[in-house]
């Protein structure tokens, strides 16, 4: 008779290792949908123009102004940048983190083939890679956030993109009509300038904030920079940053491309609400 083996014990620093590996196993779908859960946001997935959306939101308080998040571009190659992703969804959505931290309606807007999304043959490398900022990808990403805002009865929308994301919000708000101010943050404004610098493949499928006409002037605009931001400096962004006013340039001088964005968000919020008067009735 085989006698009964005991049960394993673990000890303290054995459970923690097991449970972070177990963190570093899940998908970035699930480490998303986690964090988001978290604090509040409910995860769906939403129709675009074109394409499918994750998205995470939450209805906070009756104000009807809903602050709409876009995120970065996330990994859209990899092996040193010789190789196409996968799955471009980030490891650590900086703007997911802003959505969270942020005390007002909120729709995080997931991009077109982001967080494993693979709803229709439209979703090819081209998508997060050299059309990562296309007519189709904001077409799509204008359709979900109108349509996402018309059935939650929102009146005005703010438009908060992070590093490509921003490129995405300049690019969306003349598609969004209920947009009332445009917040981009360390965003690549000038598309090809910033390929160029990075020494880059060409992004020739996509559209380039700095060729666009301007934003209305009657539209709020803040562009936010990090005076250490080594992938987004100020400069990269001349030829678009010489068409706007000075109180729409807002600079961090200690602040690079990721640090200190989130920790200062909900102080550099406030300011922004009342600067642009964004919950006035």
């Amino acid at each position: 008779m085989r006698a009964r083996q005991r049960p394993t014990r673990w000890s303290c620093p054995e459970l923690a290792l097991c449970c972070l590996l177990l963190a570093a196993c899940a998908s970035p779908l699930q480490r998303a949908r986690d964090y988001a859960q978290a604090h509040g946001l409910i995860p769906a997935v939403i129709p675009g123009d074109t394409y499918q959306h994750q998205i995470f939101s939450s209805a906070r308080g009756d104000e009807r102004t809903l602050y709409v998040y876009i995120e970065g571009d996330g990994v859209p190659w990899t092996g040193h940048g010789s190789l196409v992703a996968s799955d471009p969804t980030p490891e650590h959505p900086l703007a997911l983190d802003l959505a969270a931290h942020t005390a007002h309606p909120v729709l995080y807007l997931g991009r077109p083939c982001y967080f494993g999304i693979r709803d229709s043959a439209r979703c090819t490398a081209a998508v997060w890679t050299s059309g990562r900022y296309s007519a189709a990808v904001v077409d799509s990403m204008a359709a979900a956030a109108n349509r996402f805002a018309a059935a939650a009865g929102y009146q005005h929308l703010v438009l908060v993109g992070y590093s490509g994301g921003g490129v995405l919000a300049v690019l969306m708000a003349p598609k969004v009509p209920a947009t009332r101010a445009v917040i981009a943050i360390a965003a690549n404004l000038d598309v090809e300038e910033w390929a160029r610098l990075h020494q880059y493949l060409p992004l020739d499928q996509s559209l380039n904030p700095a060729s666009q006409p301007p934003l209305p002037a009657d539209l709020e605009q803040r562009y936010l920079f990090g005076g250490r931001d080594l992938n987004v400096p100020e400069h990269s962004n001349a030829r678009y940053l010489q068409r706007l006013q000075a109180r729409q340039l807002w600079r961090f001088p200690t602040f690079d491309h990721v640090c200190c964005w989130v920790r200062q968000w909900p102080d550099i919020l406030k300011k922004l609400d009342a600067e642009m008067a964004l919950n006035a009735p």
